[in-house]
């Protein structure tokens, strides 16, 4: 997928700009504050609808505006044409795609697949396992046609047995057998991807030597010596006192590990944030691999925390894939001499203006 043209109007200290962006490598330039992150901001709501700015969750829409306004041109690598449209006032937002409004976030997300490396993507290994969680479910969702609705099938059933776990025993027994079917297909489906996953990274990993190889694996979400079915009845009583399900693919968690052990306490910090921007490129290269369609890839600050060897090396790398990129830096003469043989565009932002060089 590509973006041809890109509109922002009123969106935090972009107050207007337009944008044709390259086919391959755009470098932002600018200082901190400038608005760079805020133009990769624009691209990231034009797929999900949300942002991913966790420290920067205030108004969206510039202090002076009513209204947000973003747009995008698109095309596929079959060529075919679309435009993405969200408009957002301060208690409604609209989303069109080729003149229709979208009611489901999935279609958008679709419409406009897109993976991103953030300053923190260190939080992946070192946080949360829900984390670890969105990145498999995102991998699933855009590599297998089915899994979005078994997804959806799975949550309901969830649900229904959360609540069931206040009535009826006999109730709860339908819930049961529906969220043992499709818990167990959801988990063949997570070690499937998660093995073709970990192959993929550690040929990345083997191609830049950055880093020792990496293990990829599923933990499942309850006992491994026992079924989910058995793990559900073992789990009754305290599942019914605590009045939700605690086993299940959704208490999954994925260990990333060097000989054994986590690799959190094994790497450096730098190391850490290597092994997490190569683990969301080989799930972007994947992607291409099963769909045609290689997701836009969006890099904010790639080079913090990172020494500028590794850095370079990282960026090389990006750019010598078949994607379009969006990559944020501070330095532009820090960021030309890795990509200097590769076909690229340079915008400038500066106090909310952007400009191509």
């Amino acid at each position: 997928m590509y973006i041809d043209y890109l509109s922002i109007e009123n969106l935090r200290n972009i107050r207007s700009a337009e944008l044709s962006p390259n086919r391959n490598l755009n470098l932002i330039v600018g200082n901190n504050g400038a608005g760079k992150t805020t133009l990769l901001e624009s691209i990231y709501l034009l797929a999900r609808a949300h942002s991913f700015r966790q420290t920067a969750r205030g108004r969206l829409i510039n202090d002076e505006a009513e209204q947000m306004n973003l747009f995008a041109r698109l095309e596929s690598s079959a060529k075919a044409k679309h435009q993405i449209g969200l408009q957002q006032h301060s208690t409604k937002t609209m989303i069109r795609k080729d003149g229709e409004n979208l009611k489901k976030l999935s279609l958008l997300a679709k419409a406009l697949p897109l993976t991103i490396i953030t300053p923190n993507i260190q939080r992946i290994v070192e946080e949360d396992p829900k984390h670890r969680r969105r990145l498999i479910n995102w991998g699933m969702f855009h590599v297998e046609h089915e899994y979005g609705d078994l997804a959806n099938r799975y949550k309901k059933a969830l649900l229904q047995r959360n609540n069931a776990l206040k009535g009826s025993t006999e109730q709860l027994k339908v819930w049961d057998r529906q969220l043992v079917a499709l818990g167990t297909d959801i988990h063949q489906r997570m070690v499937d991807y998660t093995t073709l996953w970990n192959k993929s990274v550690n040929e990345l990993v083997a191609s830049l030597q950055l880093i020792k190889p990496i293990t990829l694996e599923v933990k499942q979400g309850w006992k491994d010596e026992m079924s989910l079915s058995e793990a559900l009845v073992r789990n009754f009583q305290l599942d019914k006192e605590r009045g939700f399900t605690s086993c299940g693919p959704h208490r999954s968690d994925l260990k990333i590990v060097q000989d054994g052990n986590s690799i959190k306490n094994q790497f450096s910090r730098g190391e850490v944030k290597i092994a997490a921007v190569l683990m969301i490129l080989a799930q972007t290269l994947i992607t291409q691999i099963r769909t045609g369609e290689c997701p836009v890839l969006l890099v904010d600050d790639l080079h913090a925390e990172i020494d500028t060897e590794r850095y370079e090396s990282l960026l090389s790398m990006i750019t010598r894939q078949d994607l379009q990129s969006f990559i944020t830096t501070l330095s532009i003469e820090r960021s030309i001499h890795p990509v200097s043989d590769n076909d690229f565009s340079v915008f400038h932002v500066e106090h909310g203006c952007v400009v191509r060089n």
